[in-house]
């Protein structure tokens, strides 16, 4: 299957008024699909598929906006797990139960991006975590960054699709991050208390990827071995208002 870059590309060549022929010479694309991709002749059956971000297979449709994506992938480097079963993927999100509104957003979140996938809940620890999943024999290409062992036992890097998603909503990014592994919190200091957003992880790529992310939206920060803190008043104010306080 080619991916819409090269489909897109060889009908800009047919609009451009070269014929079949000609295309296919200059694509390698045999001329028959040209064709059909000139004047579709067919319309799928049942539920609509679109291709994999990432190995462009046909798949059961997975809507991924930046927004959701992003924050999806915050989660994820936080919170998140993903296991190659006997036929299929399985992604799991472990969350704090007392954060009740995290957990109710999650869920939403997941059913956006999967909506023709089921949504699974599970209670750990008596009640005190709750573990969302959802099967999808792509879910190991929507998280490349999966792997054997601990997430920071391992690199972390982003594709270049993953970083264009990323690069058109920073603010999601940043929203996965801290509600998954960072905290809000009161700052007091003598007389004077004031809110605090923090960031932790064992990882060194995730935390690279976190003051990245700051640098790119101009947020002021202190970071440590394998923590950041955000102090700075203006800094403060602009995440409350974009991604407010975790509770």
């Amino acid at each position: 299957m080619h991916s819409p870059a090269v489909r897109e590309h060889a009908l800009q060549l047919v609009r451009s008024g070269l014929n079949d022929c000609e295309v296919a010479r200059r694509t390698g694309i045999s001329r028959t699909t040209i064709r059909d991709w000139r004047r579709p002749r067919y319309r799928p059956r049942g539920p609509v598929r679109s291709p994999c971000p990432r190995c462009w297979s046909p798949s059961l449709h997975m809507s991924f906006e930046p927004e959701d994506y992003a924050e999806l992938l915050g989660l994820y480097l936080g919170d998140g797990h993903v296991v190659q079963l006997a036929r299929t993927c399985r992604f799991r999100l472990f969350l704090d139960s007392r954060h009740t509104e995290i957990v109710l957003q999650s869920r939403a979140l997941l059913r956006r991006c999967f909506p023709h996938h089921a949504v699974g809940t599970v209670l750990g620890h008596e009640g005190r975590m709750t573990v969302l999943s959802v099967h999808s024999s792509h879910m190991c290409c929507v998280f490349p960054q999966h792997g054997p062992g601990m997430k920071h036992t391992r690199a972390i890097r982003l594709e270049a699709w993953q970083k264009t998603l990323v690069g058109r909503a920073p603010w999601h990014l940043l929203k996965g991050l801290i509600r998954s592994d960072g905290c809000s919190f009161m700052n007091r200091t003598g007389p004077y208390e004031y809110l605090s957003y923090g960031f932790s992880n064992h990882s060194t790529d995730i935390i690279d990827l976190f003051c990245e992310t700051c640098d790119a939206l101009g947020l002021e920060y202190r970071r440590y071995a394998r923590a950041v803190r955000i102090n700075r008043r203006s800094s403060v104010a602009r995440l409350e208002a974009k991604i407010g306080v975790k509770r």
